[in-house]
């Protein structure tokens, strides 16, 4: 009796170890850690953004509530600002520049500068450059689309700081896409982007806010359309238009932006207001911050108000 008490007691301990190793696998990033810092896990309640590489550069937004997955090609000629004081870059080589920062690396970097020149929030990376043959965003959306089993067979070529419960979300919101909910956007070819060429004469592409964000319209996530929250954002630093900056961006997730303005000075970037599932969406992007209204947002009329801190002054 001792033995098969010692004997269920250590199946028991391993079944847990077991069981813990599991948890821990589902719930951390897949094969990379990025620094996009990112504090909450997509349950596809909200629509998820994400910056695919492939031998292209493109961003997949997956929008679970209309069944709709919408991708954005950006051509590797486009001249971006970059960030962090590096000036103005082409596409192609922004990730080599950020893998160059130790602080930084080339998924951060990337993504942050994508979301500075498109308005939207990136909520993770799926980087497929060593698939062979190589596919486009499309095909590998359409693959996944019409089987589902197949991401298992992609996972060791995929790169992605997802977890293993993202990844397993994505594939099954992705198997109710019909194939005419899948849109391809290239930028180039709607007129989103002014061709250009720099001193040397290379030939580039400049993006233009206001056609971007026309183009881009479809990227609204439905659920913040339909609550229609009023948004206030202040800039709580000494750098100028931030708050124009980031109003923007909000405008493009459906946002309802009534106010912008100057508020107190403050390190740490805050989101507060009204319980609702936008306040939620804009606390994942902007981080939660003091929960406390400072004194200008404690007045507005807005449903939610966002304060911009110094952590936001660089991005």
């Amino acid at each position: 009796k001792l033995a098969l008490l010692v004997l269920a007691l250590v199946a028991g301990l391993l079944f847990f170890s077991w069981g813990v190793k599991l948890t821990h696998s589902l719930f951390t990033p897949w094969k990379i850690q990025t620094n996009i810092h990112k504090k909450y896990l997509w349950n596809g309640e909200f629509n998820l953004n994400l910056l695919v590489r492939t031998d292209k550069t493109s961003i997949l937004t997956l929008n679970p509530k209309e069944e709709k997955v919408i991708i954005v090609n950006i051509p590797d000629e486009t001249f971006l600002e970059v960030p962090y004081g590096f000036g103005s870059w082409q596409l192609r080589a922004i990730y080599e520049l950020g893998e160059s920062q130790k602080h930084l690396g080339g998924y951060k970097l990337l993504a942050d500068t994508l979301t500075n020149f498109l308005a939207i929030p990136i909520d993770g990376s799926l980087d497929l450059q060593s698939l062979s043959p190589q596919k486009t965003t499309v095909e590998i959306v359409d693959t996944l689309r019409k089987n589902p089993f197949s991401m298992f067979n992609l996972l060791s070529d995929l790169k992605t700081d997802l977890t293993m419960w993202e990844l397993l979300q994505l594939d099954f919101q992705l198997s109710k896409v019909r194939f005419d909910k899948v849109i391809e956007l290239n930028l180039d070819k709607l007129g989103a982007l002014d061709r250009g060429s720099l001193p040397d004469g290379t030939f580039i592409f400049t993006g233009d806010p206001v056609k971007l964000d026309s183009v881009l319209s479809d990227l609204a996530d439905p659920v913040i359309v339909e609550e229609h929250k009023t948004i206030a954002v202040f800039n709580g630093t000494g750098k100028g238009q931030l708050a124009d900056k980031w109003a923007r961006l909000i405008r493009n997730l459906g946002g309802n932006v009534i106010i912008t303005g100057n508020g107190e000075e403050t390190d740490k970037t805050k989101v507060t207001g009204e319980k609702s599932a936008t306040l939620k969406r804009l606390q994942q992007v902007f981080g939660r911050g003091d929960t406390k209204d400072s004194p200008e947002t404690s007045y507005s009329r807005a449903h939610i108000n966002l304060l911009l801190g110094e952590d936001y002054v660089n991005k």
